[in-house]
């Protein structure tokens, strides 16, 4: 099994099974560039999406018409991947209740995104200045988050968890705790106290193995680098017993 950090929360995965992939933003405004373009997806079966806003959804359509992939998407969040040039009978509502992909034995759930707080608020203030964040405040409005949904998949024997953003309830956790999760795709970013938050998560689900993303600075100066290494120092303060497999930006790691 292979898994390619595409920056952000993005990752394609691959395995004797297929070849999915997740939240690709390729784009990355200011950001150090990506390897990575819409025809890097040509054996991809299927794109599943975790929510709206633009850094998991923007580069979709470009993917799509160099690619015969399939888009599976929450909702609004399909509904507006739809207006910007995704064909209907390339789009598939990311539905809770069914199986999405059998190969893989693909599972959306209901979860939520993590709430901005004031300090993460007037950092970002600090770092765009007020005229910069106006000038990106048409990003939040182009690209609404919708419903947020977690995926879980198998592949080779092991389940794998993918989370777009860090607001899952502790009822939500112990869901995914009760699946017993190999590996858990931990996002860091969107709140002060985000390497606090994911560790907290993933004391209670209790994977073997955190591969954490969304930590680069995928989007300056609105968006900033998260230390890992403090989310590592937070999970021993609550006794993480597993491993955390950090894939450098635009690698790929066998798992």
């Amino acid at each position: 099994m292979e898994f390619t950090w595409l920056g952000t929360a993005g990752f394609i995965f691959k395995s004797q099974e297929g070849e999915i992939a997740f939240d690709p933003f390729l784009s990355r405004g200011k950001g150090e560039a990506s390897p990575f373009n819409a025809k890097s997806f040509q054996n991809t079966e299927a794109i599943l999406v975790g929510h709206g806003h633009f850094d998991h959804t923007y580069d979709i359509p470009d993917i799509v018409k160099q690619s015969e992939v399939k888009v599976f998407a929450p909702g609004l969040t399909g509904k507006i991947l739809n207006i910007r040039g995704v064909p209907r009978d390339r789009l598939l509502l990311a539905n809770n209740k069914e199986l999405l992909l059998k190969n893989l034995k693909v599972r959306a759930f209901h979860s939520a995104h993590v709430k901005f707080d004031m300090p993460l608020v007037m950092s970002t203030l600090h770092r765009c200045g007020i005229m910069g964040c106006l000038g990106s405040c048409h990003l939040g409005v182009l690209y609404p988050k919708g419903l947020v949904q977690t995926y879980l998949f198998q592949s080779q024997g092991k389940k794998i968890l993918f989370m777009s953003s860090a607001g899952a309830t502790d009822p939500e956790l112990k869901i995914y705790r009760d699946l017993e999760v190999d590996y858990f795709l931990a996002p860091l970013q969107g709140h002060s106290q985000i390497q606090a938050i994911a560790a907290k998560m993933a004391s209670i689900i209790k994977p073997k193995v955190i591969i954490p993303h969304h930590h680069d600075d995928f989007f300056p100066p609105l968006s900033q680098n998260i230390s890992v290494d403090v989310f590592r120092e937070e999970l021993k303060k609550l006794n993480f017993n597993g491993d955390v497999l950090e894939i450098p930006l635009f690698k790929s790691a066998q798992i």
